[in-house]
């Protein structure tokens, strides 16, 4: 989901107070214009994309929310208020502070819950919202949209995660690249993220993620085409690797066998 429309939202003077105080000591700016403007939230997303799911998903045991740019209501947990949306009976946190990492993060711990405890759910929500109280340029310069992801993992799903490379040096990512031209199934899919640069695409489709996407790039090209190259493809990875650390993270997926044969 990308782009919402905005919305009104009431100015509470108390959040000019909460930002000021919390950039103050790095000597930024907090600009009002940007947060007494319309604009989406959090929340707004996680109302969106709740609404979006089929009345037959599964009930959820373990909530994480990952993100790389701060909400502009800073109030409102958005994993607490996700859990709300999904009857409060799940285990709830976020994953935020390691820019484009944040979700990959986010799908290992939430991969190694429903590695130990099969049958039950996990749902992993990627947000961003682009109305800041501070001017990052990373925003300004890619024309960043407000979007958002939400994913939902079971061990009967059709996706089955083989590998998860946190945050590291280009170096490992091209050496995981290669090492999975090397599995059987030679249709492979790469899918990268605007500033993502692989090491080479020879064996790989490449399939590149909007720019004006950050933290939700490759996992929103996921979610809009997950059946198609469910049907195409024996290998899809999603690789991003983060403008402001220089650090890439890989995810790599294959179909479920009894998926594949149905």
């Amino acid at each position: 989901m990308a782009d919402p429309p905005a919305r009104h939202h009431e100015w509470d003077p108390r959040q000019l107070a909460y930002f000021r105080d919390l950039h103050r000591r790095y000597d930024i700016d907090i600009s009002t214009d940007d947060l007494t403007t319309d604009g989406v939230t959090h929340t707004d997303l996680l109302d969106l994309l709740h609404a979006g799911l089929s009345a037959t998903a599964p009930p959820v045991d373990l909530i994480i929310c990952a993100q790389a740019l701060p909400d502009r209501v800073p109030t409102v947990q958005p994993a607490s208020y996700l859990n709300a949306l999904f009857g409060n009976r799940a285990n709830s946190f976020a994953v935020s502070g390691q820019g484009l990492a944040s979700p990959f993060t986010a799908l290992r711990i939430a991969a190694a819950y429903t590695r130990s405890r099969p049958g039950l759910t996990a749902a992993v929500a990627v947000l961003e919202q682009t109305t800041l109280p501070i001017r990052l340029p990373l925003v300004r310069e890619r024309e960043l949209t407000d979007s958002g992801v939400l994913l939902v993992l079971k061990d009967s799903g059709d996706l089955s995660l083989q590998t998860l490379l946190p945050a590291d040096s280009t170096m490992r990512v091209r050496q995981q690249l290669d090492v999975i031209t090397e599995l059987p199934g030679k249709r492979r899919l790469l899918v990268t993220g605007a500033t993502a640069i692989p090491s080479q695409t020879h064996g790989y489709d490449l399939h590149r993620a909007r720019r004006d996407a950050y933290c939700t790039a490759v996992w929103a090209e996921l979610a809009a085409h997950r059946r198609d190259w469910l049907d195409r493809y024996d290998h899809i990875v999603l690789l991003d690797t983060d403008p402001e650390s220089g650090e890439s993270s890989l995810a790599h997926f294959t179909p479920r066998s009894d998926e594949r044969d149905a």
